[in-house]
């Protein structure tokens, strides 16, 4: 009884991260749900996980154990069971045998967000040598003119391709991905998967992303380049393989590059992205087996043959992060935030700064400001998101705030929805200086509109700001287009204008920080925000959004550090004031 024990903790820990989702804090109260249900259960499956090395099992012994354990207690059948554990299982022997990692610390990363208690959490703690050079006096930018000269940039986010993809499968299938021949029997016609793509838990067919590509190229000729986020790969965790990752990855850029054969495209590497998933070892793990080598070797590879510069290749096979001149004066850096993602097992370990990605980060701004050029930094997982750890958006945030006048915008995905992020300054937490955009995903996983942005930057001329001045977002009704059928094109169209949709005279960090303040006091407008946050999706919206899910999703609009609340305590003395007037009414 005791074995067993050990390993349905173990199991617990193994499959946390099955999804290998962007973390999903936005829910009512009522539906309230945790990564794992607490953290003393964390903390004993980090333990069942360990003793069962300790005692001598196999790795083949623990993956059968938890195979059968997976499914006598129904979770999933065996072959998602067997892959998921087949896939963990080596990485976090390996962690463990090396003493990269103390067990009491493993919950308090995992579950950042619950805040977990840490046994030692000084042999977590790293931080980066900051610039030695003084930081210079902030100016202020005026607004372009109307007549300036501007850029169009499109932005793509998780397009998670699923080459299995099948119409008519079942759509309903229990498991984390379904929509293909393996998903079991089709139940009811309402089950069955849609021709263009399905809402539930599915991923994306080739033609409905040929078909959004080839929309773009038609209505965005003029894009002077395109940015891509990541997560090309489906949430087929379980049986993922580095020669389909590297196949995907590969045709999808050569879609793009089909339809926009002129267009610089400037790419950066999702969780997905890796085998197995979530799963980006550091560079000083040498084994080929855990290591990340083959995916920053083939990234190199087809991220030079498709445009980027020779240049690029040592730093993307270091560690899957780059530097470039995108036009004179303004620079792009790719930053690999895989490193800081709390799925992935090596953040659990003991080493700091993971590729000296934040050091070198911190140089490359350096010679950007020495340069007089703007900086557009560019990544999957957003700093200061609830599965980036905390360690690392607090280095990330000094960074930014040391050169604020040089980084003047973000662009992220990963979270599947269309945000802000503001970042505040370090002396004065009430000064906003920076804002990250991140963008809705293409897939529609889960119970999302499949979109993509366009961005209007502040062109090239003498001082541009290169800010970004405006945005659009852009999607597809999949029902719609599945009830219209495969003789009838999707219809794609604009959800709305950042400016106009919000009443902003711009999107600088004061306006938008401006925009979060209006909507503390302007349900209706935080009602519109919440609707293209979810980008119209009409089976989250008609759930509504109480007190709980209000706060979070406004929470994460100005947390760019998850371990500091004082500006989501504001909104929590806010809310409640609210709550208790309404009350005090109601009585």
């Amino acid at each position: 009884m005791r074995f067993f024990s050990l390993t349905a903790v173990a199991l617990c820990c193994v499959f946390s991260s099955i999804q290998g989702l962007p973390f999903k804090p936005v829910v009512k109260s009522s539906e309230k749900k945790s990564i794992l249900p607490t953290c003393s259960l964390c903390n004993l499956a980090v333990r069942g996980v360990f003793q069962n090395f300790d005692i001598g099992l196999t790795n083949e012994d623990i993956v059968d154990n938890i195979a059968l354990t997976c499914i006598s207690l129904n979770l999933y059948d065996e072959e998602i069971c067997r892959g998921v554990a087949t896939a963990a299982i080596p990485t976090i022997r390996y962690i463990h045998s090396n003493s990269l990692v103390d067990p009491g610390n493993i919950c308090g990363i995992l579950m950042q967000e619950a805040n977990c208690t840490f046994s030692d959490r000084d042999k977590l703690e790293w931080s980066i040598a900051p610039s030695l050079i003084p930081k210079p006096e902030i100016v202020q930018l005026d607004s372009p003119s109307s007549d300036a000269s501007t850029i169009k940039v499109l932005h793509l986010a998780d397009p998670h391709w699923d080459p299995e993809y099948m119409e008519g499968s079942n759509a309903n299938c229990g498991k984390p991905l379904c929509c293909r021949a393996s998903s079991g029997l089709v139940a009811t016609t309402e089950d069955e998967a849609g021709y263009w793509g399905d809402y539930r838990k599915c991923d994306m067919p080739w033609r409905t992303l040929e078909n959004a590509v080839k929309h773009m190229s038609k209505h965005h000729p003029d894009v002077a380049y395109i940015i891509w986020t990541g997560d090309l790969v489906p949430h087929d965790n379980w049986s993922t393989s580095r020669e389909e990752n590297m196949l995907i990855h590969e045709s999808l850029l050569n879609l793009v590059k089909k339809y926009f054969p002129d267009t610089p495209i400037y790419p950066t590497l999702g969780n997905h992205d890796a085998h197995p998933v979530n799963t980006f070892a550091p560079p000083e793990i040498t084994d080929q087996e855990l290591g990340a080598e083959w995916l920053y070797q083939d990234a190199a590879r087809l991220w030079t043959k498709f445009g980027l510069p020779d240049e690029v290749s040592a730093t993307v096979r270091h560690g899957g992060y780059y530097t470039t001149l995108v036009r004179p004066g303004l620079r792009m850096v790719s930053l690999n935030t895989n490193y800081c993602y709390t799925f992935n097992w090596w953040t659990l370990s003991s080493i700091k700064d993971p590729a000296s990605i934040l050091t070198w980060l911190t140089k490359t701004l350096e010679d950007a400001e020495a340069a007089h050029e703007k900086v557009h930094i560019i990544a999957h997982i957003p700093p200061g998101n609830e599965d980036c750890w905390a360690i690392y958006s607090r280095e990330f945030k000094r960074i930014i705030n040391r050169f604020e006048s040089t980084v003047v915008a973000q662009f992220y995905g990963h979270t599947h929805n269309e945000e802000f992020k503001v970042f505040y300054d370090q002396a004065n937490a009430t000064r906003p200086i920076n804002v990250a955009f991140i963008a809705g995903s293409m897939t529609s996983f889960t119970d999302l509109s499949p979109s993509y942005r366009v961005y209007t930057i502040d062109g090239e001329r003498p001082d541009s700001s290169w800010r970004v001045l405006d945005y659009s977002t852009w999607m597809m009704n999949l029902t719609l287009a599945n009830l219209k059928g495969p003789t009838h094109l999707p219809e794609w169209f604009e959800l709305y204008q950042a400016k106009k949709e919000y009443a902003l005279t711009d999107l600088s960090p004061k306006t938008v920080d401006g925009f979060f303040s209006r909507m503390l006091d302007d349900d209706a407008l935080f009602q519109l925000y919440f609707k293209n946050y979810h980008k119209a999706a009409d089976k989250i919206i008609s759930k509504g959004c109480d007190e709980m899910c209000r706060t979070n999703i406004l929470c994460r609009l100005i947390t760019s550090n998850i371990a500091e609340r004082e500006h989501c305590n504001q909104i929590d003395r806010k809310i409640l004031e609210e709550k208790d007037l309404s009350d005090a009414v109601a009585l």
